[in-house]
């Protein structure tokens, strides 16, 4: 089928594609808090970008704004 097309990137598996595709997602790395190491270098590469320490408040206060820092506890937001 592809014979006469030169220029056309082809990847040729013997295998089927859902078998091919099996293999990439396992072969495919995945970060997880054990890899210290990749933990290491995700942080940081995004530390400049991401306010970690707002990022935990915000996601383990459970009487706070997410969207706010400033505004009052959820409790009174309940009772308006």
């Amino acid at each position: 089928m592809m014979e006469g097309i030169d220029d056309a990137p082809i990847i040729y598996a013997t295998n089927t594609c859902h078998e091919a595709l099996e293999k990439i997602i396992e072969f495919t790395p995945k970060l997880n808090i054990h890899d210290t190491n990749r933990v290491t270098k995700a942080v940081d590469h995004y530390e400049k970008y991401i306010d970690f320490d707002e990022l935990l408040r915000r996601t383990s206060s459970s009487d706070s704004s997410f969207d706010d820092p400033c505004s009052g506890p959820i409790s009174e937001l309940r009772s308006m």
